[in-house]
């Protein structure tokens, strides 16, 4: 006849553990596979402070994804409206995850104060 092992109270303390962060991982797997969240990607500009070198104006942004969709292809552009030219300077950021931020900057041959930053379009993957 082979004996049972005696189990401890450590044994049964871990194991009560481990069945506990199984439980939760396996919840909340379950929980987003029954609700995906769709909102799609969704985004705010952010201005940083400008900076001068070699008389260029140089303005940081921020944009922010406020979606849970990851957004491809994404295109900055700022507009800068003066008496007489309009300048327009764009950038394009090839991948901004859901709830991320990414950064760049946007270069004007004039004081970029008055421009209008904006996100003019992106790519779903």
């Amino acid at each position: 006849m082979t004996e049972q092992p005696i189990r401890n109270r450590a044994e049964w303390i871990s194991l009560g553990i481990s069945l506990t962060l199984l439980a939760g991982v396996v919840g909340t797997v379950i929980s987003l596979w029954l609700q995906p969240s769709l909102k799609p990607a969704e985004f705010t500009v952010k201005r940083g402070q400008v900076r001068t070198s070699n008389n260029q104006y140089y303005l940081p942004v921020t944009i922010q994804n406020e979606g849970d969709a990851t957004a491809t292809q994404v295109t900055v552009e700022g507009t800068l409206e003066t008496a007489n030219t309009e300048e327009t300077a764009t950038t394009t950021f090839d991948f901004v995850p859901a709830r991320s931020d990414a950064e760049s900057v946007l270069i004007f041959s004039q004081e970029p104060a008055a421009a209008i930053v904006r996100v003019v379009s992106y790519q779903e993957p």
